[in-house]
């Protein structure tokens, strides 16, 4: 008669822990990716620089939707700061392999669902800023929407923006750590230049826009400008992102088992 209180508030007890734990790994990992001046310096200010060159060049130009150039290029520009950022953010697993901290994790009570939720939340608090510091580079360029159409464009680029931590994590567990952080920025560069974040997809070659329309990055933008200019929903970009999550999240789950084999040898 007495097993089953104490049983029943051990269980209480552990399952009020379990949150602690996916916490505790958040606030070190966000904490290690803000101590990287070098990275935060590049997800926030190359994307704003960037975003202010083109914008003074063709910004005040009229796109799609009765918009001006510039607004799209804001949303295209904080797309490509989100992306940066989402790899990176996911990416960071590399340290903490090369360090000996994952092998660590292994023989705590962390898993593998709490080992994502808290790279996810990590991703999220290192996205926003780098989404909205181009919103606010463009409010002061004079970009002027509606605060409906602001937030429904910050909602629509956390959520296509997704999959990219997801592929970082992905380079993060199966490249080596010596040579995964040259992958992601190769990858993150060419997903941005190819899904047409820099230049506009209709201005490249056939081939190039037919393979732009079949990335993850090029329809990020896509639905991050749909509040924008408006027009048909872009479903086929949808259906593209949910295909790359969950293909990605196959191969960052096969490359979770490996790595946690490979650290406990």
């Amino acid at each position: 008669m007495t097993t089953l209180p104490y049983t029943a508030t051990t269980t209480t007890t552990r399952a009020a822990k379990r949150p602690a734990r996916w916490l505790h790994y958040f606030r070190a990992s966000l904490g290690q990716i803000l101590r990287d001046w070098a990275f935060i310096s590049f997800i926030l200010v190359m994307p704003v620089t960037m975003y202010l060159f083109f914008s003074a060049i063709y910004g005040d130009q009229e796109a799609a939707g009765g918009v001006t150039v510039a607004a799209v290029m804001m949303v295209t520009m904080a797309t490509y700061g989100g992306l940066g950022a989402a790899m990176n953010a996911g990416a960071s697993i590399q340290s903490e392999r090369s360090s000996g901290w994952f092998r660590q994790l292994m023989i705590t009570p962390l898993r593998p669902a709490e080992f994502i939720t808290a790279k996810l939340a990590t991703a999220v608090a290192v996205v926003l800023p780098a989404i909205v510091v181009v919103f606010i580079a463009g409010m002061l360029r004079g970009v002027r929407l509606p605060i409906g159409t602001w937030f429904a464009t910050l909602g629509m680029l956390m959520a296509a923006l997704v999959p990219m931590v997801i592929l970082g994590l992905v380079i993060g567990l199966w490249f080596k750590p010596q040579t995964a952080a040259a992958v992601t920025t190769l990858t993150m560069l060419a997903l941005s230049m190819i899904g047409g974040l820099w230049f506009p997809l209709d201005m490249m070659p056939g081939v190039m826009q037919f393979i732009g329309k079949l990335t993850p990055s090029y329809w990020a933008g896509q639905l991050g400008v749909w509040p924008v200019v408006g027009g048909d929903f872009p479903w086929q970009g949808v259906l593209v992102i949910g295909i790359w999550t969950l293909a990605l999240a196959g191969l960052g789950a096969l490359g979770y088992g490996r790595a946690v084999r490979n650290s406990r040898r």
